[in-house]
């Protein structure tokens, strides 16, 4: 191992920031079609071509990206806490408390495509993983992954039928009666949970082993890696995009294509040439990704009619727009975002939501200004 390829500290975090922002365009490109309600009846051959492509990339990668970064995360705070002497536990189960609590508005009151409170129940379960030493993050991960994710996809297929962790517990909790308000969205927030823990613990094990340095170390394997990922992945995924009767690795090629997403950012981020300043710009949005993504869906459901809930739901400008109108309308968001998120950081160490929850996670109050 080399000395020149090791990442310090501030590189991690950099990096670690720019994945978080390229992670939140991924996951806000996944939602759009959701987020604008768009138009599915006799839409053009473009709208269908660009709508295809999009998904075949991002549906069922983007979450998962999401949901390393957030592991990595988890990791990241708990050793901070474990290296100043803290109990890490009291003040990440607030965290989590906090966050679970945003989700749960966001999900049930503007839209309901949220992700907050999933995470946040999953922050709960991480708890007890992290005392593991990486071999165990890494077996946990690859049964839950293995084991359940694609598992379940595999059984269900050979055995003509369904095995759905929502649906047993629907009708356990539900059953035919009326349920009570919010029962059926926390019914699917926790089987979405569950069925992405293995993600989360592949995040956890990836920065146990710190991911960096050791991709840095083994650029042309490593290369190699990325390309094959994302070459099998998608073509797994272009396959069961336009053959439904065959989703029985469903749960295996998406993430193998977010496998690829992580080592390009990686070694894109870390490459010693001018080309790792393309990633600058998801430094800012990255920092703030809490605030920006509860704006997008925000600004979305106040522009687009029929895509939120409760009050949101009559509110908007436009109605079914065509999938092309929306991206453009999201791609000019997330640039805003961008532009608003440098600037924000200019005067501000946190964006507003960040700096709230930085507060309820340590239960101390924080200055948001830079110091002179």
């Amino acid at each position: 191992m080399t000395k020149s390829n090791d990442i310090n500290k501030h590189q991690r975090i950099a990096i670690l920031d720019q994945m978080r922002g390229v992670a939140l365009l991924a996951i806000f490109l996944a939602n759009i079609p959701g987020l604008a309600e768009i138009n599915k009846e006799h839409p053009s051959a473009l709208n269908e071509g660009l709508n295809d492509v999009l998904s075949i990339i991002l549906t069922d990668s983007a979450r998962p990206l999401f949901a390393f970064m957030f592991g990595m995360s988890v990791m990241l705070i708990y050793n901070r806490l474990k290296e100043k002497g803290m109990n890490p536990y009291p003040i990440l189960l607030r965290r989590f408390f906090l966050l679970a609590i945003v989700g749960a508005v966001h999900g049930y009151a503007i839209w309901a495509g949220d992700i907050l409170l999933m995470y946040a129940m999953a922050g709960f379960v991480l708890l007890l993983f992290t005392t593991l030493p990486a071999r165990g993050l890494l077996f946990a991960a690859l049964i839950l992954w293995l084991g359940y994710t694609v598992g379940v996809e595999v059984v269900s297929y050979f055995f003509s039928g369904e095995l759905s962790l929502e649906e047993g517990l629907k009708s356990v909790f539900v059953g035919s009666e009326e349920p009570f308000k919010g029962t059926e969205y926390l019914i699917i927030e926790f089987a979405s949970m569950v069925e992405h823990l293995g993600y989360f613990l592949f995040g956890m094990f990836a920065f146990h082993k710190g991911i960096f340095t050791a991709i840095s170390n083994r650029r042309t394997q490593m290369w190699v890696l990325t390309f094959l990922s994302l070459a099998i992945g998608l073509a797994g995924k272009t396959v069961l995009h336009y053959n439904e009767s065959i989703q029985v690795l469903n749960g295996f090629f998406p993430f193998v294509v977010t496998i690829g997403m992580i080592l390009f950012i990686v070694l894109w981020g870390t490459s010693k040439t001018a080309m790792s300043k393309a990633l600058l710009p998801f430094n800012s949005i990255g920092k703030m990704a809490f605030t920006n993504y509860l704006l997008q869906s925000l600004v979305f459901v106040c522009l687009f009619r029929g895509s939120g809930r409760t009050i949101f739901e009559d509110v908007g400008i436009w109605t079914e727009p065509s999938y092309i109108f929306a991206l453009s309308i999201g791609i000019l968001l997330f640039i805003s975002q961008m532009l608003f998120s440098y600037l924000w950081l200019k005067p501000f160490r946190y964006g507003p939501f960040e700096w709230l929850w930085r507060m309820g996670t340590y239960w101390s109050c924080v200055s948001i200004k830079k110091k002179k």
